[in-house]
């Protein structure tokens, strides 16, 4: 009985405090989509080439608007030698063995095959700014830039991204001591090697800037595009991405398409629900002989989907929170995969195949958002790479977005 009448009271006191709420304001929740910054991790490979994300806006916007965002990951793989038969002969064989024995099966000295090595280490801070131009009542152009620099994660600059505070998280919490080997190479290290299978290489030091490009992207809102029924909203997008760096000039394209939900709950908040698709045709036009494959699959696909509460408190600030999960399809032609030959350094025997054979699987991350919006939007994020797909294991990141 007291259980019951406590749970009565609770009910009765909450629902007085909402409706007084809702009488004593004229206010009505009005909020365009779902708010979210970048989200594309800092992937060792992926920030040299353009990446598509969810657009859930619900409208065009109607004047033009600033953001910019800043981005800190830390990445990590062993590194590691990889042949590629060119034989067919030499591919059967290498099926028929797990890939952690093919390396003593084969001479890799006289194997008639191509090769790549790669070793990741440091943290990536990246740094975005874009500015979005209304066109007409439903259209949209977004301009942006994106700049990324390598650090080596010392303490107080990445206090969630430096590696002290990720192997401490492994040893104390989840994990156990070194569970990737990372202490075996000294910790607080920067350094990405890569020498893809034409024999182009990249190297980046502590403190190496990357000019990754510039991104645009038209969104088109369609009205009545289902009807009388208004079940959700829709959007497409079109996406050019100018690849500027000096391992990739080329020109990427996509398309893309978004959904988005709104669930009213009262005039003070509400529930939103977001589905992305998109597609990349990377390196459509590569604008010089010698750039860096940063992976032989041409196209690359995406979904993303998120989830936002978001509500007005007394002082007619918007609040949201937000979860969204990213998937990108493999870099890799996954067929390869079955016949690859990788080679070990001979100094780590933890995780150090994971840097390759993930680009030969799709990636995905999750993203815990938090957004506050008077007259300007200021949202923080954590990112968790949870199937450790050489995307950062921990990226954070800060943005902010206002009218101009």
């Amino acid at each position: 009985m007291k259980t019951k009448f406590l749970l009565t009271l609770i009910f009765f006191i909450n629902y007085n405090i909402t409706f007084s709420q809702v009488s004593d304001t004229t206010f009505v929740f009005q909020k365009n989509g779902i708010i979210k910054p970048s989200i594309l991790s800092t992937h060792p490979f992926g920030i040299f080439f353009s990446r598509l994300q969810g657009n859930f806006k619900t409208s065009a916007s109607k004047n033009l608007a600033l953001m910019i965002g800043i981005e800190s990951g830390n990445v990590w793989a062993a590194p590691i030698d990889v042949y590629i038969p060119n034989n067919q002969e030499d591919r059967d064989k290498a099926k028929g063995i797990p890939w952690h024995k093919r390396e003593f099966a084969f001479n890799e000295e006289s194997l008639d095959a191509k090769t790549y090595e790669l070793q990741f280490d440091g943290v990536i801070k990246g740094f975005r700014i874009k500015t979005t131009l209304p066109l007409a009542k439903n259209q949209e152009l977004n301009i942006g830039i994106r700049t990324y620099i390598l650090s080596n994660g010392k303490l107080p600059f990445t206090a969630l991204t430096g590696d002290e505070f990720i192997e401490w998280f492994h040893e104390k919490i989840a994990g156990g001591d070194d569970p990737f080997g990372r202490k075996l190479f000294g910790l607080n290290n920067a350094g990405i090697i890569y020498k893809d299978r034409n024999e182009n290489t990249l190297e980046l030091k502590k403190g190496d800037f990357v000019f990754g490009g510039i991104e645009t992207s038209y969104y088109f809102y369609p009205e009545n595009f289902i009807g009388q029924s208004n079940i959700f909203q829709i959007n497409f997008g079109t996406h050019m991405g100018i690849n500027l760096s000096q391992y990739n000039t080329s020109i990427d394209f996509g398309l893309s398409v978004n959904a988005i939900k709104n669930y009213r709950i009262n005039n003070l908040s509400s529930f939103n629900l977001g589905v992305n698709l998109g597609v990349l045709r990377k390196g459509l036009i590569d604008l010089k002989d010698n750039n860096l494959d940063f992976g032989n699959n041409n196209f690359i696909g995406n979904l993303e989907t998120i989830i936002e509460y978001s509500f007005i408190s007394k002082g007619k600030t918007t609040h949201s929170f937000g979860a969204d999960f990213y998937m990108q399809t493999s870099l890799n032609k996954k067929n390869e995969y079955d016949y690859i030959i990788p080679i070990r350094n001979g100094v780590t025997e933890k995780s150090w195949f994971t840097g390759v054979s993930h680009l030969f699987r799709n990636n995905n991350y999750w993203t815990l958002m938090y957004s506050f919006t008077r007259k300007i939007t200021t949202t923080l994020y954590l990112q968790q790479d949870l199937t450790l797909n050489n995307n950062p294991d921990i990226q954070t990141g800060i943005s902010i977005e206002f009218g101009i």
